[in-house]
């Protein structure tokens, strides 16, 4: 019996997100009945000749980021290999490339904070403005001006993010902001540094800021107070493309024909109390929207979330509504329609399939609450979104 076929996956030992991308992987490759060996140790010309002799793989994928973002793709050669996150302007054109649209990114932050009773809005970049960063601030920038709002930009001066320095450019940005003003931060980690920032300087979060990070990382986001709203890439459907074109690749024998970027969105918004004024003083209500946060798309029901309330249904739905201007039930609406309108932005995915990752028991279901909930059906409004996308 022949060995089955290995594919390398590079990826740094403190790569945050580094499991669902390589979940996406997986599950391309081993559905060809190949194999994923990963690799924690930085590429050099060395390591990668001494890889390619032991394995004599199909080919690597490269997740860059960290100490990888940077890394020459001379090292490999001729070899078949597939960048992911890597900095574009340092990259040959002719690699193939896997990226987050950051500017779709930016949209789907800017379209939840819209959404909020706030009307001053802010942009915090990462410690060195990286190039990712700055697509982030353009793209949040640019659908806040489409809606009549203006975005104060925080760049800072010191590379250090969490320094001394850092924290006091920050501190000084935060209180010259006109309050109340709703945040967007390049990731968690900056998004931490805002909420630390905003508590030396005595303002509450939310309240006077609330703030909003990317990456959903969970060790940041469940255990700052308050706790962190944030965007999810979909870091998995980011594997599932590299290891597609890696394949390709190594089957055409080098001679790509296809789109040498290709890049994933926004998987979904998990909301939590950074961007909820009035829910973080009703632990209830808090703990109600974290519940519907991890189950409305799982078949949640609303009298199971009025149970975590120490007092009747009826009363239960008024504390809540009074936090949040919905019912739990609309709540729970309006997390599953947020989930079908991220599900219809890819196209890839079938219109029957959606209804299976949003709570619904039925496609047909799905189809009535989307149609009464937005006044178009389900293929409308994907085609409507894929030319506003367009557009931009």
């Amino acid at each position: 019996m022949a060995p089955m076929a290995t594919i390398l996956y590079f990826q740094p030992a403190t790569k945050t997100f580094a499991p669902e991308k390589l979940a996406g992987v997986r599950d391309i490759i081993e559905k060809r009945h190949h194999r994923v060996q990963t690799i924690e140790e930085k590429p050099t010309s060395r390591l990668v000749n001494e890889l390619w002799a032991l394995w004599n793989p199909l080919g690597a994928i490269i997740d860059c980021g960290g100490e990888y973002n940077d890394i020459d793709a001379g090292i490999f050669g001729s070899h078949p290999v597939v960048f992911i996150g890597h900095n574009p302007d340092t990259l040959p054109k002719s690699c193939l490339l896997v990226s987050n649209d950051q500017c779709e990114t930016a949209r789907a932050a800017a379209r939840e904070l819209l959404a909020t009773d706030y009307k001053n809005f802010a942009f915090v970049h990462n410690a060195d403005c990286k190039k990712w960063s700055k697509l982030r601030e353009r793209g949040f920038a640019d659908a806040l001006a489409i809606n009549g709002r203006r975005c104060a930009v925080f760049r800072p001066s010191d590379a250090q993010s969490g320094s001394v320095g850092w924290m006091k450019e920050l501190r000084h940005f935060l209180a010259t902001l006109k309050k109340p003003c709703a945040v967007f931060a390049a990731n968690d980690k900056t998004a931490e540094g805002v909420i630390s920032a905003a508590t030396l300087e005595g303002f509450s979060s939310p309240g006077d800021i609330a703030v909003m990070g990317v990456d959903n990382y969970e060790p940041i986001c469940e255990h700052i107070t308050p706790r962190l709203t944030s965007i999810e890439p979909d870091f998995r459907r980011g594997g599932r493309l590299a290891a597609t074109m890696l394949l390709g690749l190594a089957m055409s024998k080098g001679k790509w024909r296809g789109r040498r970027l290709q890049t994933f969105g926004p998987l979904r918004v998990v909301r939590r109390a950074s961007t909820h004024v009035l829910a973080v003083l009703d632990k209830a209500v808090s703990d109600a929207l974290d519940l519907i946060r991890r189950e409305a798309c799982n078949g949640l029901q609303a009298v199971r979330v009025a149970q975590l309330f120490p007092c009747s249904r009826r009363q239960a739905d008024n504390r809540f509504r009074r936090a949040t201007g919905r019912s739990i039930l609309e709540e729970i609406h309006a997390v599953q329609l947020e989930r079908a309108k991220e599900l219809l932005r890819d196209t890839s995915v079938q219109l029957k399939a959606i209804s299976d990752f949003c709570g619904f028991t039925n496609p047909n279901s799905l189809r009535k609450f989307f149609l009464k909930a937005t006044g178009m059906t389900m293929t409308a409004w994907r085609d409507t979104s894929a030319r506003a996308k367009a557009s931009y």
